[in-house]
């Protein structure tokens, strides 16, 4: 027998005992009627004049490195946008050693004093805009390091990218990305490249050509609406 035919038969039974059922009212069995109290939507987490909270992450900690100025300058052009509210966050403060947690990240049965500081900072965010250097043709060891300590914290959350090098930091930031799409990150298609030989003074003092400078608010546009949206989610 067809899983149609014994659908249709139960429904058939279901009704016939419906039909047959008496009606018993609350006034019958003296009984209070109970009104279900309204059920309100889940309320928008940023509805209240919250605005999400971006984090702009650098991505090195070498002595001599130019990332910090460049980070420096992405907050220095965001810094009037009242759209959400932008912080600088340097890697460097955390002193992350080489990855040294005994458990998987996603257990966050973390050990280690900076890796609770530093999940506990990530956590606060809704967004981030990575300030990426190629290195080895991929994203910075310090970069990816700070990754691998967390999971959970990234979650559902949304990324955008600064990247600089011989080649904008074009390659680094498509590895970059594949990391983040395991850590379920969403990252937004618009990418600000900057290149060593024009964006860069005797390839140390940042001086971003007006072209490029230019791509920073249509990514941040990006970045901002998947942020509010996501955080619906979470």
């Amino acid at each position: 027998m067809s899983w149609f035919k014994i659908f249709s038969r139960k429904s058939k039974a279901s009704h016939s005992a419906a039909s047959v059922a008496p009606s018993v009212s609350a006034a019958a069995t003296n009984a209070p009627l109970v009104v279900a109290p309204e059920v309100s939507a889940a309320a928008d987490p940023l509805v209240e004049n919250a605005l999400p909270k971006i984090a702009i992450i650098t991505g090195a900690s070498r002595p001599g490195s130019v990332n910090k100025s460049v980070a420096e300058w992405v907050l220095a052009q965001v810094a009037d946008r009242t759209d959400a509210d932008v912080e600088l966050v340097d890697i460097a403060d955390f002193n992350l050693p080489l990855l040294d947690e005994a458990y998987p990240a996603a257990y966050q049965n973390y050990q280690n004093p900076a890796t609770k500081a530093w999940s506990a900072r990530v956590s606060e965010f809704d967004g981030f805009i990575f300030v990426v250097h190629e290195y080895n043709h991929t994203a910075g060891p310090v970069l990816t390091n700070a990754l691998s300590y967390l999971n959970a914290e990234f979650n559902n959350k949304a990324a955008g990218f600064v990247s600089y090098g011989s080649a904008g930091g074009a390659r680094a930031v498509e590895h970059l990305r594949e990391i983040l799409s395991e850590l379920q990150v969403a990252h937004v298609r618009n990418q600000v490249m900057f290149s060593l030989f024009n964006d860069f003074e005797n390839f140390s003092e940042f001086k971003p050509t007006e072209q490029n400078a230019g791509t920073l608010a249509p990514m941040v546009d990006q970045l901002v609406s998947w942020a509010k949206g996501f955080a619906t989610i979470r």
